[in-house]
């Protein structure tokens, strides 16, 4: 388990960062804390030191008796460095190399990864010299943690609210993960389809689904951590974009089919993670429908090309991963077949059965599927999990050897 500082600084939001002290430890973490003194007119250094049971840093220097490098001795034996909550003044201060307190100084002084959590007043989060400080930061190579819209303090709504505990904590691991896999898929070209297709009725209908895309998000950051260059071809995700991450716009199966066919070539990997439409209606109609025209609607419907299946068959030496979302006891057997159907290297079969799981859930849960009786059940966890778990299975494929399934 890592080491982490966590760095508190001054908003209403620094009370949030006790629950966040207190979900690193459950994940096995030591943390200890480094608080700016506007921090602690919010919450005191106490508080911190009872749930950390370390001695919390708030100055520059040592005590008179035991002078010494204070910021270079909080840092010593520190994987991670979390700032949470960032306000606007700190982040100014990060981004321009000051160091006035103990917090800047451990940041500037820092050499391992850093996360970041914004937090801060809608207008303030929104002024161009925060935003521009935030791509500095980014540029260093800090990881942001982007706040989340909502009900602020001052009574205004927007932008600006510090990240869930659970969001940042699982950002955490991410970076985590990504260092202790850091490079293995250096110089490889991943190519992964995300979200749910839609498909036109009228101008203003289609026939979707429920995919909000997450899976492939954590993908695609996974494999970005990992070094390997990404491509994202997204129908109809409303998720955050990661900087260093290609995204490539398809809302329709047949979008989707054409960008995918023109990145294909090249690629190392494909994982095929959007849920893609089965079927389409055959005509679009122009405009838009007058409900008031007959009491009931036929749609005629088409079936879409398999798009998995037409790459598995133009395919040089990728690896192709397919995913399999099923509903009920026999949808195992179903995966089984998908993977030898499609001729595919690996299928993931999900669950979409349990609530709060597979779409628009923050978790899953999935059995990786690979040749012969090669399988790997995994428990319900995280969808960044998930992915850290089909990267780690789809790795020696990449490399030519065979899937890790235990």
């Amino acid at each position: 388990m890592a080491e982490i500082l966590l760095g508190v600084t001054g908003g209403i939001a620094a009370y949030k960062s006790l629950d966040v002290l207190r979900m690193l430890q459950r994940h096995g973490h030591g943390v200890s804390v480094v608080m700016t003194h506007t921090a602690e007119r919010f919450v005191g250094a106490a508080s911190f030191a009872a749930l950390s049971r370390r001695e919390v840093g708030t100055t520059m220097f040592g005590d008179d008796d035991q002078p010494g490098y204070h910021h270079l001795d909080v840092n010593d034996g520190m994987d991670l460095m979390l700032v949470a909550p960032a306000s606007a003044n700190s982040i100014a201060q990060m981004a321009s190399g000051m160091a006035t307190n103990l917090l800047t100084s451990c940041y500037l002084a820092f050499r391992g990864p850093v996360v970041v959590a914004p937090a801060m007043n809608t207008s303030m989060w929104l002024h161009p010299a925060t935003q521009r400080n935030i791509e500095s930061l980014r540029a260093f190579g800090v990881h942001i943690i982007e706040p989340e819209s909502g009900l602020l303090a001052d009574g205004a709504t927007g932008p600006g609210r510090l990240a869930e505990p659970t969001v940042i904590v699982d950002a955490v691991e991410s970076v985590l993960r990504g260092v202790s896999h850091h490079g293995d898929l250096a110089g490889k070209q991943v190519l992964i389809s995300a979200g749910g297709t839609r498909e036109p009725i009228d101008a203003v209908r289609f026939v979707g689904n429920r995919s909000s895309g997450r899976m492939a998000w954590a993908l695609a950051a996974a494999a970005h951590d990992r070094g390997a260059e990404v491509t994202v071809v997204q129908a109809n995700v409303d998720l955050p974009r990661e900087q260093g991450i290609t995204y490539l716009d398809a809302p329709t199966a047949a979008e989707m089919r054409e960008v995918c066919r023109a990145q294909f070539p090249g690629t190392d990997m494909l994982i095929m993670c959007a849920a893609v439409a089965d079927y389409r209606p055959v005509d679009q109609r122009a405009g838009k429908l007058d409900k008031s025209a007959a009491d009931s609607l036929t749609v005629q419907m088409e079936r879409t090309t398999d798009i998995l299946a037409e790459l598995s068959a133009l395919r040089d030496e990728q690896v192709l991963v397919g995913f399999a979302a099923e509903h009920g006891p026999e949808g195992l057997e179903r995966a089984r077949a998908k993977r030898v159907r499609k001729a595919v290297d690996m299928v993931v079969h999900n669950d979409a059965a349990v609530d709060g799981a597979a779409f628009e859930g923050p978790d899953n849960i999935i059995t990786i599927i690979g040749p012969g009786d090669a399988e790997l059940a995994l428990p319900r966890m995280r969808k960044r999990q998930c992915a850290d778990a089909i990267l780690d299975a789809v790795l020696p494929l990449v490399s030519g050897g065979a899937p890790v399934t235990a």
